[in-house]
């Protein structure tokens, strides 16, 4: 008997130590969207496949290479990427179309907070926003700037944008897709600057 309860000690011990799943928090509400970011958002798949086709007739094959590792991955739905997400990444932004067919950067330095907020830290060109879910898709709220700026929030942009004033400042938004703990991206249409599509790849 005194084995027998021993052993059922034991075991009682050994669940206290497994570590719980601790549930993700849901991610604060989406902020009412500009309506131009409601038009951006709605050429997501046309802005997309222009880019992409530009891209493939005409970019250099290395380049084409990072742009199909970094869209390889089936999409994790919203609840466990959020659960996943937050932490430090590095991060390479793929521009298509507009200048050029493609253009890859080398790496810089992101991170995502457990509330949402995303940030590129590195780099001349930064965005700084926040994730938010909208249904079953993340949506990426930011602002563009550059770096030494201090950027107002999305939600206190002017309603007339100019990407030509100095400081710049343009509002974001992009799909944000998590293929792992370890991989992602965000996918911007239509943006202000120089591109027809953005893709930031994540990973770490």
């Amino acid at each position: 008997m005194r084995s027998m309860r021993r052993v059922e000690l034991l075991a009682l011990a050994a669940l206290w130590l497994v570590p719980l799943q601790v549930p993700a928090q849901p991610l604060p509400d989406l902020p009412a969207l500009r309506s131009d970011d409601q038009r951006r958002l709605s050429e997501y798949h046309a802005a997309a496949g222009e880019a992409l086709l530009g891209a493939l007739a005409a970019g250099d094959p290395a380049e084409l290479a990072v742009l199909t590792d970094g869209l390889a991955g089936d999409v994790l739905p919203p609840d466990q990427a959020i659960r996943d997400m937050a932490g430090d990444w590095s991060c390479r932004m793929i521009k298509l179309g507009g200048l050029l067919p493609i253009t890859v950067y080398s790496s810089f330095r992101c991170a995502i907070s457990p509330d949402g907020g995303f940030e590129k830290l590195t780099g001349s060109q930064r965005t700084k926003g926040n994730i938010r879910q909208e249904g079953d898709r993340l949506i990426y709220l930011g602002t563009g700037f550059v770096a030494g700026d201090t950027p107002p929030s999305y939600e206190d942009l002017p309603a007339q944008v100019d990407a030509g004033a100095s400081p710049q400042f343009v509002p974001e938004i992009g799909l944000v897709e998590m293929v792992s703990d370890k991989k992602g991206r965000v996918m911007f249409p239509a943006p202000h600057l120089e591109s027809r599509f953005n893709i930031l790849l994540l990973s770490r």
